[in-house]
């Protein structure tokens, strides 16, 4: 798999720089809240500049595809790196919380615009063979990112200031945007859509408006959008509830904590790596797609009863290959389903609704377990996932059924 997704030498240098700059995304997990705590005291100060990171891909979705579908996903992608640098460096040096929050949110719309652009030039470089293998070693560094970043940033918390891991993650982007200039430009995709913009130019907006209606108007995409915001409105009590599940329910201290954590990154990693068996195409990623999303519903409801920690950590690796798994095959199906001149708006619009999902379960996950208790909060995400996955498995297995079973030719077929 790994031989494929790197066949060229651009793919290979494009990897080199997300390799880098994911890992330099998961020291700013650790530091960014720590830097906010730490200069101002406040955990409100935490939900400051946390908020600003997702507010732009909701806010700035449509417009950020139709960009990325005109200018070209290579500037933007660039572009998306520099604005992640300048944002970060900003961070470190904040006197503030107001100029912060300005860093912080320069950094969300570069975040908003970056993985849009990766994903929908990544596409079309690799091609139809080449996409799974590509789109799984994507998601493979962004995991592995997001598991070893934080780690690593523990041990060297020891030596420096959070404000030190903030500037290397400015210095990741940097180096990142430098990498992505340098490759050469894809040629522009020729189909239909993008040779009628050609002959009737739009302004912005108004192409923003019509490439989201013609993504929209696809069942096939409505149907893993609000599937996947679901999972996410679901899976996301996790970001409190794992905190408070670790330290009141089953008495660990940071050391269990951070085990739980990274058994939920290596499974991650390892789903993403998933796609290389899943080569049958559309049908097979729907099947995928589906096993990923009930092994976190699994997940949760076995957290939700287990009182073993080790338990509850092989659970945690189970609903991490699950996440990676679905992510991946969610990623397969969209690109498969709307031309590649809409890529750009169509993973625009879907990270629009994972992160709206995602800001919603932040900010509702606290309320539910101050209601119900953390258990009892996991038990109903579980259940409540598990309905996603079933529901929106009928519609799955409509736009993407599975093929008939291959049969010889009949013996009239032979005597003919």
């Amino acid at each position: 798999m790994l031989r494929s997704a790197l066949a060229s030498s651009a793919a290979r240098r494009f990897f080199v720089a997300h390799a880098q700059s994911s890992l330099g995304t998961g020291l700013a997990l650790l530091a960014l809240p720590l830097l906010a705590l730490d200069r101002f005291g406040s955990p409100m100060a935490i939900s400051a500049v946390l908020l600003p990171e997702l507010l732009p891909a909701v806010v700035l979705g449509p417009l950020v595809g139709a960009l990325i579908d005109r200018v070209g996903w290579r500037r933007c992608a660039w572009v998306a790196e520099a604005l992640r640098c300048a944002g970060f460096s900003v961070v470190m040096i904040a006197g503030s919380l107001p100029v912060m929050m300005v860093g912080a949110l320069l950094a969300g719309i570069g975040s908003a615009m970056f993985s849009p652009a990766a994903l929908a030039g990544l596409t079309r470089v690799a091609g139809v063979q080449r996409r799974a293998a590509t789109l799984a070693l994507f998601g493979a560094l962004d995991d592995a990112g997001t598991t070893v970043g934080p780690a690593l940033g523990g041990l060297l918390l020891t030596l420096v200031a959070p404000g030190a891991l903030l500037g290397i993650n400015a210095v990741t982007y940097a180096v990142s945007a430098l990498i992505i200039a340098s490759l050469p430009p894809v040629a522009a995709s020729s189909d239909e859509a993008s040779a009628e913009r050609r002959r009737h130019p739009r302004s912005l907006l108004a192409d923003a408006r019509a490439g989201m209606r013609e993504v929209a108007a696809r069942p096939e995409v409505r149907v893993l959008l609000w599937s996947s915001a679901g999972v996410v409105l679901c899976i996301g009590v996790t970001s409190v509830g794992e905190v408070i599940l670790a330290r009141d329910e089953l008495g660990l201290g940071g050391t269990g904590l951070a085990a739980m954590i990274t058994a939920g990154g290596i499974g991650m990693v390892l789903g993403s790596l998933s796609a290389r068996f899943t080569g049958a195409g559309p049908w097979r990623w729907r099947q995928v797609y589906l096993l990923g999303v009930f092994a976190m519903a699994l997940e949760l409801v076995a957290c939700s009863v287990l009182r073993s920690p080790v338990l509850v950590v092989l659970a945690l690796a189970v609903g991490g290959f699950g996440n990676g798994a679905a992510l991946v095959h969610d990623r397969l199906l969209l690109a498969s389903s709307a031309p590649e001149s809409l890529h750009g708006r169509l993973f625009s619009l879907q990270r629009m609704c994972v992160a709206g999902a995602f800001a919603t379960s932040f900010v509702g996950a606290g309320a539910l377990i101050t209601a119900l208790g953390v258990r009892s909060t996991l038990l109903v995400a579980g259940v409540g996932l598990g309905l996603v996955a079933f529901a929106a498995s009928f519609r799955l297995r409509k736009a993407w059924p599975t093929p008939p079973p291959a049969t010889g030719p009949s013996l009239a077929d032979a005597l003919a």
